[in-house]
């Protein structure tokens, strides 16, 4: 590639993430007008977006999980690992479920994460990858730690956001949380301390500290 085609690349990427940029900031608009669970899917699909372009393979679950990770200010809290998603959709590949996704010895390792996690949902205690991995090297013998390091970012926070957000926001019209009908904001669980913890829901949801940060796509990326 010659100097003239490298200047008209640069060209490109400029104009077009300047373009991207006034896009984003319709997602603020759309907050201050009550908007926020189509807000919430736009962002998504603007991260999913650049993820695809960024990676360019087909599976989109993983191209998300990884931009988020390469990229983000908040890949700290996007890399945890949901318990209530492993808890729900991990299946032992050996079992006879064929829905989930697997994890060797899936119910010794539910079974070992129940013990620090107690049946609570609180993003301040969960661990990412390396912190579950290296709890479980303490709790059980002979693990398939390969098996771990492959998979277990398909329960993360990041996995979560696309599946029961981007996802299932796009293709069922609904997302994983409940909302006041009068004041149009997410309705949060309590927990022991009376602090704000999950969305009142059966599938993973996030806390009120996590879901301002899904509203800005690009923050962190160059």
């Amino acid at each position: 590639m010659n100097k003239e085609d490298i200047e008209a690349k640069k060209e490109y990427i400029v104009a077009f993430f300047n373009a991207f940029a006034k896009k984003i900031s319709n997602l603020h608009k759309m907050l201050e007008q009550g908007f926020i669970e189509e807000a919430l899917i736009l962002a998504c699909c603007y991260i999913s977006a650049l993820a695809d372009l960024r990676f360019g393979t087909k599976n989109n679950r993983d191209n998300f999980i990884k931009i988020i990770f390469y990229y983000s200010d908040f890949k700290n809290l996007f890399s945890k690992i949901s318990w209530i998603n492993f808890y729900k959709k991990g299946r032992d590949p050996l079992g006879k479920s064929k829905t989930g996704k697997p994890i060797s010895r899936c119910e010794d390792i539910k079974s070992s994460l129940l013990k620090i996690y107690d049946k609570k949902s609180d993003h301040h205690q969960e661990m990412d990858k390396s912190g579950v991995i290296n709890y479980l090297k303490q709790q059980l013998s002979n693990l398939d730690l390969q098996n771990l390091e492959v998979n277990l970012d398909k329960f993360s926070y990041a996995a979560v956001l696309y599946e029961e957000y981007r996802s299932a926001g796009v293709h069922k019209g609904s997302m994983a949380h409940s909302w006041d009908a009068e004041t149009g904001k997410p309705l949060f669980d309590r927990n022991e301390k009376g602090e704000d913890i999950y969305y009142d829901s059966n599938t993973l949801c996030f806390s009120k500290e996590i879901i301002p940060k899904l509203n800005h796509p690009l923050s962190g990326c160059e």
